[in-house]
């Protein structure tokens, strides 16, 4: 993780408040209480009376708490700065802002600056003849009840539940302790683990805390509080997982929160603290639900996944489980009710959308079965021979795939030499098999065509099944009886004018074609196998000397380029392997 961040005074949080309103129509900003409220639930604005919803806190965990103000979810939050609690006077504001005859409930999070800051306008709002209640959110596992037993639990992933449950329950008309009910109910009935990577970086302040480069830690906070359990080495997302789901299962007596049974509708959040990347998370969040339906029995009602409730860049994520069962038979149906809150950031599904994930399962449809042409080409080819020659050429690739892989952390983003490697080990899958039909030239071409675009992926994939496909159709198209020499060197030429169709990549531009078209000319001239091979090493040799035009390296600094000025400067990576693979195909065909 990068502990670079750009320089700041930390005076962020108001206009972030600015810029939330300003791409979300219906906010309204307090600007010097660093406020935000629902311009619909104003005090003043006529519409009808509904109880209204205030939360907030310190900044760094957007979106919450701003990012859930909208219709069906908070109608006021106040803002404190960085990990700091807003003063009573900023959040009297937000109470005042959107004063109900109905009254209002407060969400808070159960730290102690929040509870008192929170308390304190409560009792002034009180005094002033408004009606208020407060919830304190609480459903951090990572302490155990002996140890917390007196300040309780941490206010984490649950405050997002109870801030969009809540806030449905009070659309839906609720008078003020009803709402607080539904409140209550969905924080005594949730749980949250959460590990990290690191500890996150505060703007404008050095890096602290900072994890060795093999630590991680379970039960980390959201304020860069140290975990509960530091431990190395780093896991693999299914082994934290499995350090994690006992705890907020609650298998240990002393962090047994919340029960949860097979037959409960349980409602599953994975949280993002800021700093996973969304593959990572996606992840993530389908490992434990698949450890929750193989390991516990236990199908999720409900999945959501993202960044709800963050610690700014924290690398890691938090497992929240509501056991929407014993929270209340409403409450599903309240977590389903639309909203306009930006941080609830999931699609909008109605019950009956949810039906079809009922029984654990992810609907899923067969792959598309690869159309081949079965008309025998006509031209010959000996499997064995064909074979041999093949496993020659992704030898010679495996050989060369340090090299190239490191010529491509310079020039590209690294993946040039086990992408080649990944499309041989599917060719010799393939031969092992015998599901490549090399008795037929122009077959056994086509399929393997199909195998490296589907093992190698990316660019240099399709450009080598472009070609292949193309190199197949001419040999199909020859009229020979036999794969020879002049059959293939017709072929290849044609096939090299079909891929310039789709690439602006030629000679000189420092891509695999200055190795791919010095062998194809070289072939075509009547030279020979061995010098069209020779003359793709020359060609890929000569990119030592060029400027990238097109691909990955056209945007890498020249001086990253001159690294290996050492020795003559640093080649074209696919380039280097594609001549390695020719020299392997025609130095196991007797050339």
């Amino acid at each position: 993780m990068s502990h670079k961040q750009f320089k700041s005074d930390g005076n962020i949080v108001a206009p972030y408040l600015l810029g939330l309103a300003r791409s979300n129509p219906g906010l309204t900003v307090i600007e010097h209480d660093r406020v935000v409220f629902r311009t619909a639930s104003a005090a003043n604005s006529g519409n009808k009376p509904k109880v209204t919803l205030v939360s907030g806190g310190g900044s760094g965990h957007e979106p919450t708490h701003a990012g859930f103000v909208g219709e069906g979810a908070l109608d006021a939050i106040a803002a404190g700065a960085i990990f700091a609690s807003p003063s009573t006077k900023q959040i009297f504001s937000a109470l005042k802002a959107v004063e109900s005859p109905k009254g209002t409930l407060i969400i808070v999070k159960n730290y102690t600056g929040d509870i008192i800051h929170f308390g304190l306008a409560a009792e002034r709002a009180k005094a002033a003849g408004m009606k208020v209640e407060l919830v304190a959110v609480g459903d951090d596992v990572s302490v155990g009840k002996k140890k917390g037993s007196l300040v309780g639990r941490r206010g984490l992933g649950a405050t997002v539940l109870v801030h969009k449950i809540a806030g449905a329950a009070a659309a839906h008309g609720l008078e003020l302790s009803e709402v607080a009910q539904v409140a209550q109910a969905v924080n005594d009935n949730s749980a949250t683990i959460a590990a990290s990577l690191d500890h996150c970086t505060v703007p404008g302040h050095k890096p602290e805390n900072i994890l060795g480069d093999d630590e991680y830690e379970i039960g980390m906070g959201i304020h860069n509080e140290s975990g509960t359990q530091k431990s190395s080495p780093l896991p693999s997302i299914p082994e934290l997982v499995a350090q994690m789901l006992p705890l907020v299962l609650g298998e240990d007596e002393d962090r047994s929160y919340v029960k949860f049974e097979p037959k409960d509708d349980v409602v599953l959040m994975v949280n993002n603290m800021g700093g996973m990347s969304n593959l990572e998370l996606g992840y993530a969040a389908e490992v434990v639900s698949e450890q929750l339906i193989k390991k516990y029995n236990i199908i999720p009602k409900r999945t959501i996944v993202g960044a709800f409730i963050t610690a700014l860049n924290g690398p890691g994520f938090g497992i929240t489980l509501m056991n929407a069962s014993k929270a209340g038979p409403s409450i599903i149906k309240y977590f389903d009710y639309p909203t306009t809150a930006s941080g609830w950031n999931q699609t909008y599904h109605n019950a009956e959308d949810w039906k079809v994930l009922a029984d654990g399962k992810v609907p899923t449809a067969p792959s598309l079965k690869t159309i081949k042409n079965e008309k025998p080409s006509g031209v010959k080819a000996n499997f064995d021979t064909f074979a041999k020659i093949l496993l020659a050429g992704i030898e010679r690739i495996n050989e060369v795939e340090p090299k190239v892989t490191w010529y491509d952390t310079i020039a590209g983003d690294g993946d040039c030499g086990t992408t080649l490697v990944s499309g041989g080990k599917g060719l010799t899958e393939a031969i092992d098999d015998h599901s490549l039909r090399l008795e037929d030239a122009a077959h056994g071409i086509e399929d393997i065509a199909y195998i490296v675009e589907d093992s190698m992926g990316g660019t240099s994939g399709g450009l080598y099944s472009i070609y292949l496909s193309a190199l197949a159709k001419g040999i199909n198209d020859s009229g020979d009886k036999q794969l020879t020499v002049n059959t293939f060197k017709k072929a290849s030429q044609s096939a090299l004018e079909a891929l310039y169709k789709y690439t602006r990549a030629r000679p000189g531009y420092r891509t695999l074609i200055d190795a791919l078209q010095p062998f194809v000319e070289t072939l075509n001239a009547g030279k020979g196998p061995r010098a069209a091979v020779e003359a793709a090493q020359q060609g890929a040799e000569k990119t030592r000397k060029m400027d990238a035009l097109v691909g990955r390296a056209s945007y890498v600094a020249k001086e990253e380029l001159r690294k290996l000025d050492s020795e003559g400067g640093l080649p074209d990576p696919g380039a280097v392997g594609l001549a390695a693979l020719l020299d392997g195909l025609v130095t196991a065909a007797g050339y």
